[in-house]
């Protein structure tokens, strides 16, 4: 248990630092331009978002137990220059892309904004958090993550007050991103990059395929309400959507602070043991904060976000429901995934119920907000989420009720 409470506090650390800075950050980003400026960031963070779940090709979910499972230290540095090369890669196509995009759907006057607001948001995907879960160290990721990042953040909303320049928020952004990404490879390799092994590279694209297309597919629709409600309701409704939409997204931190802090201790345990119980554990404590999750954003939601971010571009109370709801199942997916399918190498169900979630998600989401404006666009986020868990929750008890059985029969 005191090693449980030491990952908990090492590996919480990291992402909540990183998660709180920005409340310093929102309040200036949100009122130094407007609603046009706020919906340009916010268009960007959503389309960045998007750009950092498809760049981090899969190693987010399937990196960590495979660095946990590497025999040493060297194959552990291994895994992770390939994971660097492949991500960067993505990174470079898939960015200039969605910045472009991100560009055309703004007001003008903010496609720099939204373009760089792409690139910084989209660099998270080149993160090395995986890493420090599979290899036990949390300080990688205070020392080379959480640091530069929350410095670098922090110094932007003391320029932009200076300045009020908007632009200087994703600049330096992007500094403490490359800066930490940079650090940690003079740490690993002695060298600014790592060693690129073009055969390694390949193969690592080609592995993680399935898993980096569940990511792709569904990073198109859990990033989807800000850009829709900005192409298709207004830059009004984008920017209050925005408001909301950032509270959510802090909020996931806490998901993701239990994921990373349970996923080892459940998979050293072998299925002769007690890994079936470590499971439900990590199921119960992902529904805890589901719920806690919720309800805080329900009920402080709308007052917080008014507080913080001002009356101009406020949230609706309506919007706190859906995403409750959506963070709800997010939480309870997040330990299927990863303490289950990835390791027993069934990433095509996950890949089977993105896509789906996908085809439901997007139409309901475009739908909703046709007929009823920015408001019910997340509530086709939910019903996106619902159809994962479905799929995903029935794999994976099939799964555990098997490896288990075997496990008690040898």
């Amino acid at each position: 248990m005191r090693v449980l409470l030491g990952r908990l506090f090492g590996f919480g650390a990291a992402p909540m630092v990183v998660a709180v800075v920005p409340l310093l950050v929102l309040p200036v980003a949100s009122r130094i331009e407007g609603p046009a400026g706020w919906a340009a960031v916010g268009t960007g963070q959503a389309l960045g978002s998007l750009c950092a779940m498809i760049c981090s090709y899969g190693w987010n979910v399937a990196g960590g137990a495979r660095v946990a499972l590497a025999s040493d230290d060297a194959a552990r540095r291994e895994i992770y220059a390939n994971s660097f090369w492949s991500r960067l890669i993505v990174f470079g196509v898939v960015g200039a892309v969605l910045a472009t995009l991100a560009g055309i759907l703004v007001e003008p006057g903010f496609t720099a904004v939204a373009a760089l607001v792409v690139l910084a948001t989209g660099l998270s995907g080149l993160g090395m958090a995986w890493y420090a879960v599979g290899t036990g160290r949390a300080r990688l990721v205070v020392q080379y993550e959480a640091i530069p990042i929350a410095v670098f953040t922090a110094a932007s909303a003391v320029v932009m007050q200076l300045t009020g320049a908007l632009i200087a928020f994703p600049l330096m952004l992007i500094v403490g991103t490359a800066g930490g990404l940079v650090a940690l490879n003079l740490h690993l390799y002695k060298r600014v990059l790592p060693p690129f092994r073009p055969r390694d590279v390949r193969a690592s694209f080609r592995r993680n395929l399935s898993i980096a297309s569940a990511d792709g597919i569904g990073g198109s629709y859990t990033t989807a309400p800000v850009p829709l409600a900005q192409g298709l309701v207004g830059t009004q409704a984008a920017a209050e959507l925005t408001s909301a939409d950032k509270f959510y997204r802090i909020g996931l931190t806490a998901i993701l602070v239990m994921g990373n802090t349970l996923q080892k201790w459940v998979l050293e345990a072998s299925w002769q043991e007690d890994r079936a119980r470590r499971h439900a554990i990590a199921l119960l404590a992902h529904l805890g904060v589901g719920i806690i999750g919720l309800l805080v954003l329900v009920i402080a939601g709308p007052a917080v976000a008014t507080w913080l971010l001002g009356a101009e571009v406020a949230p609706s109370p309506a919007l706190f429901p859906a995403y409750g709801v959506t963070f709800l199942i997010i939480s309870l997916t997040t330990p299927l995934i990863r303490n289950v399918l990835v390791p027993a190498d069934r990433s095509r169900t996950v890949l089977v119920a993105t896509v789906l979630s996908a085809g439901v998600g997007l139409p309901a989401m475009t739908v909703c907000g046709l007929l009823g404006g920015a408001t019910t666009i997340v509530w086709g986020l939910a019903l996106s989420e619902v159809v994962v868990l479905a799929i995903v929750g029935t794999t994976a008890a099939r799964e555990v009720r098997a490896r288990h059985r075997e496990g008690r029969a040898e």
